[in-house]
């Protein structure tokens, strides 16, 4: 598995996935390799969780850290590896499917959504990532769309069909509140959100809405990026006192801020599935989303939705703030409808389509079976 910054997971959702899906396939006894980029926080060791971690340096820049981390992973892998099947992470690292293709070893890759659409790219970025989306769905073994809207896109760009397997969400039992006290915080006394810091994911519009309302109850923002620190000053310029940046909050952390939350509001407006949305749904929380495609496709009826984020957005904290029945509702409907999403069944998937392109062998499972 490469073309992320490996695990432990601690940056976005292809981490995530890298890390749920890795583990089960490592416990039902296959051998997994993750390539991972020198220098993340919390990773230490050659493995993690059952999966061993190839450590790689890459171009610490904007443009190049990915694909220089890419391009040796695929060596050290062509090299050293030799392995069965690939799960390449990222439409932007297409180009190294080839590669793997020539060396009659098959791969997958996971391309996530428009990724030339996101802001953070000129027009050189934004052109080669459109170039690569046509690479991927001309050279790779399997394209994985982790949202039907996604499967869409390609076969409509560029008739490749796709495999559809979403994210899931893993909520465990018994979370405290330990990081709330740390924040000076309250259970289910404050609006949340979680994300990169990038303007793609819509923080700016999610801040000024909140303080437009101006209600008592404090806004918690979760995350942080490289190479933002201009958005990260607008970020915080805009934010009035009762916003806290909380920085990276990963493990017990997260799930904690997350579980307690009054809640969560999300403004991304790129990508497909986004994990953190399955996971705040898994939660229980009470979620305000912006409407996309993949976004409505996730949380169905179980999120308050807004197109206008100056209007919709500040009339949908409004209306939960008077109305604590109706936060109550949107509660159970989103534990409902997280069900849908298991990290079990999602690694079903994977094992089944990568024992397809490699010709091993696979043992139907239950919760497949039971479908």
């Amino acid at each position: 598995m490469l073309g992320t910054r490996g695990v432990p997971a601690s940056y976005s959702g292809f981490e995530t996935c890298v890390e749920q899906v890795g583990k089960r396939l490592a416990a039902r006894g296959h051998r997994v390799l993750v390539y991972c980029r020198a220098g993340q926080p919390g990773a230490a060791g050659s493995t993690y969780l059952g999966m061993e971690r190839v450590v790689l340096p890459a171009i610490r820049t904007k443009g190049l850290e990915t694909l220089t981390h890419s391009a040796l992973s695929t060596a050290h892998a062509l090299m050293r590896d030799r392995p069965d099947a690939v799960v390449v992470f990222g439409v932007g690292n297409a180009v190294f499917a080839r590669a793997f293709r020539l060396a009659n070893i098959p791969v997958a890759i996971n391309v996530d959504g428009a990724d030339w659409a996101r802001r953070k790219w000129g027009g050189l970025g934004r052109r080669y990532l459109r170039w690569s989306e046509g690479v991927a769905a001309k050279v790779a073994n399997a394209v994985i769309a982790d949202s039907n809207a996604v499967a869409t896109y390609y076969e409509s760009e560029y008739g490749r069909r796709s495999t559809f397997i979403p994210y899931g969400a893993e909520v465990p039992s018994g979370l405290g509140t330990e990081t709330l006290q740390k924040f000076g915080l309250t259970p289910r006394g404050y609006f949340l959100a979680v994300g990169r810091f990038v303007p793609e994911n819509g923080l700016h519009q999610l801040i000024a809405a909140y303080a437009r309302v101006a209600p008592s109850l404090p806004f918690v923002v979760v995350g942080d990026a490289p190479y933002s620190e201009d958005y990260k000053r607008l970020l915080r310029k805009i934010a009035p006192p009762n916003v806290t940046f909380t920085g990276y909050q990963f493990g017990a952390a997260y799930q904690e801020l997350s579980a307690n939350a009054f809640a969560y509001l999300f403004g991304a407006e790129v990508g497909g599935t986004h994990p953190v949305l399955v996971e705040q749904l898994a939660h229980g929380n009470c979620v305000i989303a912006r409407w996309t495609e993949s976004n409505a496709e996730v949380a169905a009826d179980a999120a308050i939705m807004f197109h206008d984020p100056e209007t919709e957005l500040p009339a949908a904290i409004e209306s939960l703030l008077r109305d604590p029945a109706l936060v109550e509702r949107m509660r159970e409907r989103a534990r409902n409808r997280a069900q849908a999403y298991s990290w079990d069944r999602i690694t079903d998937e994977y094992e089944l389509l990568l024992a397809n392109l490699s010709g091993q062998p696979y043992a139907q499972r239950e919760s497949q079976a039971s479908r």
